[in-house]
């Protein structure tokens, strides 16, 4: 009986080491997965910002051409008129 109890009392460490074992790998895989996923979104934001200041970019140029062109348009009116009052 006092062997059977030492046999029961043996397996079930074994079993607890065995569990502590898989909750430390468990955990293991829980770390490398939020690493993973941090860096993931790290990427991803870089990207997206990446993409942001590109399209800014764009916008400020398109920005500047349109303000050029208006620049230009009033500059060719003002000297049409300047033309007319110097014509008559």
């Amino acid at each position: 009986m006092e062997a059977q109890g030492e046999k029961l009392l043996q397996d079930l460490v074994s079993q607890e080491q065995t569990l502590i074992g898989k909750v430390e790998d468990a955990k293991r895989q829980a770390e490398q997965i939020v690493q993973e996923a941090q860096e993931e979104a790290s990427r991803i934001k870089a990207e997206a910002r990446q993409e942001a200041d590109k399209k800014a970019e764009e916008q400020r140029e398109a920005a500047r051409a349109e303000s050029e062109e208006a620049r230009q348009e009033v500059l060719k009116e003002a000297r049409q008129e300047v033309d007319t009052i110097e014509s008559q």
